[in-house]
């Protein structure tokens, strides 16, 4: 049976001075569970002997003001040093003394919890016995004693530790060369342990604990460790006055803990004897070496149990610092991790459910009937099953020591509502390596490893100072977005910032507000409002209001008629001017939200969502529709924050699971967006959004054949939508098991049910009957911003001729960036149309007067395919931006090339092809760096590569790879692409090569970018089939490494053969799946070959018509001369 936290705390043995097992909230805690009684907190008097520097007590001191801590210690420097830090971090009620237990008496008063941690076992027996007497007189009434040690029988490996210590160091003649000879010594246990030696492990956790104890000066001496049986220290304390309570770990107290077996030998052999008995037959079992057993007066002795009562944790709050990270290919479940590295991976959905609730309220702890109210409101189970549960899961925390728990409120949960603190180690200025710092910790009593950057520190003054992390600097320039982010995420990890929740939440509003959201903070304020929402016990609450109020009647009626047809621009108007009139009028809020963010201006819509959720933190809604508007504006780390929310207040909402796959899909972690999709649509097997999303997770996950059954489905139930119809045609455009005739037919299809019924809206066009005069030219894209596609286009928009071409560019953007800002500069006219209907930006580029409108898109997202189909312009044209037909009947060319389509083809079109030497020319990047030596001639093997996305790597391309490298026993392949970023994307694709044969360590699967120095370590390209890659393979060639291509389909099959007949080498293009493996063994085989392409092809490609940017732009610029004039004979 696994019980990590017991066998961690074995091997470590000594907590140390701050740890939470010994703090008195854990203390008073485990009490409990033993049915024992002790004092609060907030009055409690404290004591800790053998404090060291007293950082052991600093947290507490900060939690509870209003209590006292003492610490006692010999040293006269740690004293004098934890004074300091004391004053420092302004702990008033915490008082440190030079001195020992047994010579304090009750001079300082009695304590309800006595500490000492890290001394018992390296005193002498009469010492011990001494410490013993004088804790009992030091004890209140109610007092709870802590006092670890090292027990038997495990703690007889230190003895044979120790015993070579002594042996290896017999010469030393002081203290000084004995810790020298005993790190020397250790080096036996560290590196040359035999491995047959049955006592290794627990040898090589004995000489780690040496090692510790002895580069720390100021722990006791480690070579005067004196363990002993459990039963004698318990007559020890017995001698003294005091009675065994339990151990701070309860669980281990427990012989179940360690299996079936075990409790059913001890409870025999231990029938009828006294607890600490049991508990020695326990150490024998377990072979524990260490304790750290608490106590308390012996007259008390009747109060506590033999064992502690786990019903007991109800009465218990619990907190846990665990962060939620991507799944590693469960589609179920969740994989956490906290501060001090410890890790959770989890298929248990309850566990999941508490973790998840638990991780909102950090720092803050949530009691256990909240816990049980949350598992009630997602199960819908009765209680019993509920607290079955619940109780399973919080063992599963405690075994893993993953939990801190109290009795009382947490030391986050400050009543007042004080403005938020930083502890003064990061308040002031940071110290410089090797100065000596304040202690770091948090106050559950975990030491923090947090040294904040610069930037971070500055942030931080801000906060300690009592203004805003977004406040400027002193240049007037606010810090980073990113920055900021990062800085509070640390602080809430960490568990850095003091206070209440409420002021925690208060603070991240204000951010957000003076930021004008542009803070990534929404994920926490999601969280901050969770804590809060479930600490009044709002599980669900909705925030629609169906009476405003009889004089805002007619106004509310109009805006739910306008949203109802999606009227979002004449609905935006009516819901704000609501919002003014009535701003408490959630609806008004969330018609006002969902109509900018459906017209595409997320800012403002995150702004009205922020106040949507304040109004009802507690409806599902209300995150559903800030997941959506984080996801358009790609923060999607946020964005799942905010889904995760939402299934948790609706658990059976499709639409919530929905949206939380929309943003796990943005952050390409495939598979949980799936399964997330896949939920909704068991909940909804109608649910639209789902069921178009799932395909198009599917599309991005590589998983064609699944894709494209899916968007049939959706087809047949949405038969005259767009969307599900272009998800198809994309699947199938990779579908290595369609014939190019049934792609095609697929196409027409898609045009005859959607495109050709606008043909009744078509009508005559003005534009003056020739082309002698300054044509009108509109070009419609979703990417004019940072995007692959910018080498090839942005090059002919700064190059036309702006004497004979006006150029208009209709802008369909959900965000603009600084290419944005670059490529306006290139056109005469800017129209932004995401605000705009199909039908109303026909009408706009009818009356700009548009002679060739230009799509730049295809069927790929954010396309106005919808406004080709009204013909707005004389001519219309596809390019460049999806590689094939769009199949409308009302786009009258696409420019291609004699080898993307070659004669014969014109039948797979619905266009007319117009073919240019080359369908496109290519400008290089500026950081692409220099063509680097043939990798394989350094004496590696040879190195295949593909920096293509999943959707392109199919059975055929697997199985035509894996033949090269079987043929290649020394060769590897390198795959990396965005597709790869999510681990169980590059798992399954290891696994697919197994199965032909080819082991994981000639694979590298992976994700860089930019990609160049990958590039750099390949030899060989190969292209995929039967689509092509796309820009890679000209950024191949551009850095000296040819690839190999099948050529197939056209035209989405030809695109590496047009790119290598363009730079002189066609004998790169193979006709055959054999002939391409037959050609890659073969360029392999001849380095001297290889390496003489790899230098000549970047000059290649300069003097190629890929690179000649004026020819191409004057080709291009004729055949849309030639393209207009055709149009104006025709009208003759």
């Amino acid at each position: 049976m696994s019980y990590p936290a017991y066998t961690h705390r074995q091997a470590a043995a000594d907590p140390g001075r701050l740890a939470p097992s010994h703090s008195p909230a854990r203390l008073r805690a485990a009490a409990h569970l033993y049915g024992v009684e002790s004092v609060p907190l907030e009055q409690a008097r404290v004591l800790a002997i053998g404090c060291g520097d007293g950082s052991g007590l600093l947290p507490f001191a900060l939690a509870y003001p209003q209590a006292q801590a003492v610490g006692i210690d010999t040293s006269e420097a740690l004293i004098a040093q934890g004074t300091e830090a004391a004053r420092s971090l302004g702990a008033a009620n915490l008082a440190l003394y030079v001195g020992q237990a047994a010579d304090v008496g009750t001079q300082l008063g009695r304590f309800d919890y006595v500490i000492v941690t890290g001394l018992y076992s390296y005193l002498a027996a009469p010492a011990q016995q001494a410490l013993l007497q004088a804790c009992t007189q030091l004890l209140s009434p109610l007092g709870i004693l802590y006092v670890d040690c090292h027990v038997y029988p495990g703690a007889k490996s230190l003895e044979v530790v120790r015993d070579a210590i002594m042996l290896h160091g017999h010469a030393a003649r002081n203290d000084a060369e004995l810790r020298q000879s005993a790190a020397a010594a250790l080096a036996l246990f560290r590196d040359g342990m035999a491995a047959a030696n049955p006592n290794g492990a627990t040898l090589a956790a004995a000489a780690a604990q040496f090692e510790r104890a002895l580069a720390d000066q100021a722990t006791a001496d480690p070579l005067a460790c004196n363990p002993s049986y459990f039963v004698e220290l318990a007559g020890v304390a017995a001698q003294a006055g005091l009675a065994y309570l339990g151990d701070a770990q309860p669980l281990s107290e427990l012989p179940l803990s360690f299996g079936q077996g075990v409790s059913l030998n001890i409870s025999l052999m231990a029938m009828g004897q006294p607890a600490t008995v049991r508990q020695q037959y326990l150490d024998f079992a377990t072979g524990r070496a260490f304790r750290q057993c608490l106590w308390f007066a012996q007259e008390r002795a009747a109060e506590g149990q033999a064992a502690p009562d786990l019903s007991r944790l109800r009465d218990l709050r619990f907190a846990t610092g665990l962060i939620r990270l991507a799944a590693q290919g469960q589609e179920q479940g969740a994989t956490y991790v906290n501060h001090l590295g410890r890790a959770l991976i989890t298929h248990e959905a309850d566990v999941v459910t508490v973790v998840d609730t638990l991780a909102h309220a950090w720092p803050a702890s949530m009691p256990y009937s909240t816990l049980l109210a949350v598992l009630l409101h997602k199960n819908q189970t009765d209680e019993a099953v509920a607290r079955k549960a619940l109780d399973r899961t919080l063992q599963t925390l405690l075994e893993n020591d993953l939990a801190h728990y109290c009795l009382d409120r947490g030391p986050y949960e400050a009543e007042t509502d004080a403005r938020l603190q930083l502890p003064a180690f990061l308040a002031g200025p940071q110290p410089s390596p090797g100065d000596s710092a304040l202690p770091r910790f948090n106050l559950w009593h975990e030491t923090v490893n947090y040294a904040p950057s610069p930037s971070q520190a500055a942030i931080l003054a801000h906060m300690a100072a009592g203004r805003l992390p977004t406040t400027p600097g002193p240049d007037g320039t606010p810090a980073d977005p990113s920055e900021i982010g990062e800085t509070l995420s640390l602080l809430k990890r960490y568990a850095l910032a003091l206070g209440n929740t409420k002021a925690w939440a208060d603070m991240l509003r204000r951010s957000l507000d003076s930021a004008d959201g542009l803070v990534p903070l929404v994920g926490l304020y999601v969280s901050a409002q969770a804590t809060l929402t479930l600490n009044a016990r709002l599980l669900s609450a909705s925030g629609h209001q169906p009476n405003p109020g009889a004089s805002l009647a007619p106004q509310v009626k109009r805006m739910h008629e306008l949203m109802v047809q999606q009227a979002y621009l004449e609905a935006e108007p009516v819901a704000r001017q609501l919002t003014k009139v009535a701003p408490r009028f959630w609806d008004a809020w969330e018609a006002l939200t969902i109509a900018l963010f459906s017209t595409f201006r997320g800012r403002e819509a995150l702004l009205a969502g922020l106040t949507m959720l304040d109004l009802a933190p507690a409806d599902s809604q209300s995150h559903i529709v800030l997941a959506a508007i984080l996801t358009q504006l790609s923060r999607t780390s946020e964005a799942i924050s905010a889904g995760r929310r939402a299934v948790e207040l609706g658990p059976r909402n499709a639409q919530a699971h929905s949206a939380l796959a929309d943003a796990l899909a943005a952050e390409r972690r495939y598979k949980e967006a799936q399964a997330s999709n896949l939920t909704a649509i068991a909940l909804d097997p109608k649910q639209r959004k789902a069921r178009v999303n799932l395909c198009k997770t599917y599309i991005d996950a590589g998983e064609v054949s699944l894709a494209e059954q899916t968007a049939r489905e959706v087809v047949a139930m949405f038969p005259n939508e767009a969307v599900p119809r272009s998800n198809l045609l994309f699947a199938l455009n990779y579908s290595e098991e369609r014939t190019a005739a049934e792609v095609y037919q697929a196409y027409q299809e898609c045009d005859q049910q959607l495109f050709q019924p606008l043909r009744a809206k078509w009508r005559p066009h003005a534009n003056p009957r020739h082309a002698n005069r300054k044509l009108r030219i509109g070009y419609v894209s979703p990417d004019f911003k940072q995007h692959s596609g910018n080498n090839f286009v942005e090059l002919v928009f700064a190059g036309h001729d702006r004497q004979a071409f006006e150029l208009t560019a209709y802008a369909e953007l959900v965000q603009e960036d600084e290419v944005t800002a670059r490529f306006k500069t290139y056109f005469d006219h800017w129209v932004p149309t995401a605000k705009l209907s199909d039908a109303d930006l026909a009408e706009k580029i009818r009356a700009d007067g548009i002679d060739i409108l230009i799509d730049l898109a295809g069927h790929t997202q954010g396309n106005r395919l919808g406004v080709f189909a009204r013909k707005p312009a004389p001519v219309s044209v596809t390019w460049m931006g999806y590689g094939y037909t769009t199949g409308l009947s009302a786009i009258d060319y696409i420019i291609m090339d004699d080898a993307m389509a070659p004669s014969g083809c014109e039948a797979l079109f619905s266009e007319k092809i117009w073919r240019l030497k080359t369908s496109c020319a290519y400008r290089p990047g500026t950081s692409m760096g220099e063509v680097s030596d043939l990798p394989a001639l350094s004496g590696n093997a040879i190195t295949f590569g593909s920096l293509s996305r999943a959707i392109r790597i199919n059975h055929r391309t697997v199985r035509t790879w894996a033949a090269i490298l079987r043929r290649l026993p020394n060769a590897r392949l390198i795959v990396d692409s965005g597709s790869y970023r999510d681990a169980p994307m590059s798992e399954a694709l290891a696994a697919r090569f197994a199965a032909h044969g080819v082991s994981r360590d000639r694979l590298i699967i992976g994700y860089h970018s930019p990609p160049w120095d990958v590039m750099r370590q390949i030899d060989i390209g190969l292209d995929c089939f039967p689509h092509n890659s796309g820009t890679t393979l000209v950024e191949f060639i551009y850095l000296g490494v040819p690839y190999l291509t099948l050529a197939d389909r056209p035209s989405v099959g030809r695109l590496g053969s047009s790119i290598l007949k363009s730079v002189g080498h066609p004998e790169l293009i193979c006709g055959t799946e054999e002939e391409y493996v037959d050609k890659a063994v073969a360029l392999a085989s001849d380095l001297p070959a290889l390496a003489n392409i790899r230098r000549n092809l970047r000059q290649a490609m300069h003097d190629s018509v890929l690179m000649d940017e004026t020819g191409f732009i004057q080709e291009f610029e004729m055949g849309l001369k030639k393209m207009f004039t055709q149009w104006c004979e025709e009208q003759a």
